[in-house]
């Protein structure tokens, strides 16, 4: 299959963040990996492999915007919202920007739909 490419979800406010984090802002899934992209200050490389579940999730305006460490996972959110859990069966190393290890990927996508469905038909195949 070929890769496709998800932008991460942004608000016109957090457009001016974004100018300060260089490089890009996006998830791009391909066979094997979702590679997911926040300039400078965070990147993941999770195996499709090693996904177990994948789930609607809804950040939270406090819980701050960026590559943010939470109980128990890495978040990769410009904004706020409507987001995406991934789930994977033993722990990743994800930089945020410092490496961290986590099982709990959450990833605010403009088509988050597009993406789980995607993540789906990848894990299947």
């Amino acid at each position: 299959m070929e890769s496709q490419s998800f932008a991460l979800r942004t608000a016109l406010w957090s457009r001016a963040l974004m100018m300060t984090r260089r490089g890009p802002f996006t998830a791009e899934i391909s066979d094997e990996m979702v590679a997911i992209r926040m300039g400078w200050v965070g990147h993941a490389e999770i195996p499709i492999a090693r996904i177990t579940r994948i789930s609607p999730y809804r950040w939270p305006w406090y819980g701050g915007v960026g590559v943010r460490i939470g109980k128990g996972l890495v978040a990769f959110v410009p904004t706020p919202g409507a987001a995406v859990l991934i789930e994977l069966d033993r722990p990743v190393t994800v930089h945020t920007p410092a490496p961290w290890n986590t099982q709990r990927v959450v990833v605010a996508v403009d088509d988050r739909h597009g993406f789980s469905e995607a993540l789906a038909r990848r894990r299947t195949a």
